[in-house]
This record gives C-alpha cells, structure tokens and sequence, in this order.
C-alpha cells in the first residue's frame, strides 16, 4: 500500500508540474513574449562561421531577413535550401538574408552549410543564448524581416518555402523605395 501512495504522489506531482508548465506556455504567447512586428529589432552583433563578426547595423537602410536556426531543427533544415534560393535571386536587387544558428555543435555546423551549399552568411548564436534570446524567439526556424529602419514588418515562426513566386515578389515590394510592409 505505502509504494501505491508513492506512485500517487508521483503522478499528482507530474500532473501539477506538466499544468504549470502549460500554463506558462499559454500566459507567455498571450502576453506576446516573442517581439511583435511594428517594433524596432534588437542588436544583433555575432561571430560569422566564414570568419569576422556581422553587426545588424552595418546593414540599416537595406532589407534584412533574419533566420535564427539549427542543423538539429529538421523544419530548419526542410527550409534552407529555398532560404538558398531566396538569396540567390534578390541578393542583388539588395535582400540581405542573415542565418543565427543556435548550434552548440561548430563542426556539425560547418559541415551541414558546406553540404547543403548555403552562401549567405551564417552567424554563431550556441545554446541561444544571445540575440536569440534578446529576440525572443519562441521556436525554429524563426524568421524576422526587417524593413530598411530596422523595424520588424514580418515574423514567421516555423518552416516557409521562401522562394515561391508570391514570396519573391512581396520581398521585391519591400525592396522598393519608400516600401513599409
């Protein structure tokens, strides 16, 4: 009887940690935790994997597309060839396309861009403990598109196909003069 009042105790206590837990969840996502569109992007400052560091502010008065990602994410990964693909065609119609990669793992990091044939620059944020944090994401792949004053005009959370004609055509919208979203 004494080892049933023990298993009892143990399932009421996960049960409460696991009500807890959802419950934080739900109060953080109707609080908004994660950065709204409309408001100024946090700085980003980070080393790049092909050497150097990138500052988000060398690149104010462009369109900038920030993905923060990892190789261990599978929707991360179903998403960075059209990602590729994106910044092949509007890379020099000036979309300046960013990857944050919360890998812990740098050869495993090194090796997936090398495989997988990404040209952008691949910025190192381990363990999310960075910009990833100050930005708040929620999941990944997170997408934040700034427009040229650095504000957040789109926030995508989850996988897209970034090079389908509707997309490519609303990022050229936004490459034009005097675009705000």
């Amino acid at each position: 009887m004494p080892a049933l009042k023990d298993l009892l105790k143990l399932a009421l206590l996960v049960a409460a940690i696991l009500a807890a837990s959802f419950a934080f969840v739900a109060l953080q996502q109707k609080k908004g935790y994660g950065l709204a569109e409309g408001t100024q992007a946090p700085p980003l400052r980070l080393p790049a994997l092909a050497g150097g560091e990138v500052a988000l502010d060398s690149y104010r008065g462009r369109v900038v597309l920030v993905n923060f990602w990892a190789t261990w994410c599978p929707p991360c990964v179903e998403e960075m060839p059209s990602l590729e693909r994106l910044h092949q065609t509007l890379s020099g119609e000036g979309l300046v396309v960013l990857g944050v990669s919360i890998d812990d793992d740098g050869a495993a990091l090194e090796a997936f861009v090398r495989r997988a044939g990404v040209t952008f620059p691949i910025l190192r944020d381990p363990g999310a403990r960075g910009p990833a944090a100050a930005w708040r994401t929620t999941g990944w792949p997170e997408t934040f598109v700034l427009d040229r004053s650095g504000r957040i005009v789109r926030k995508i959370v989850g996988p897209t196909r970034w090079d389908t004609p509707e997309a490519v055509n609303w990022f050229r919208g936004q490459l034009k003069p005097g675009a705000s979203s």
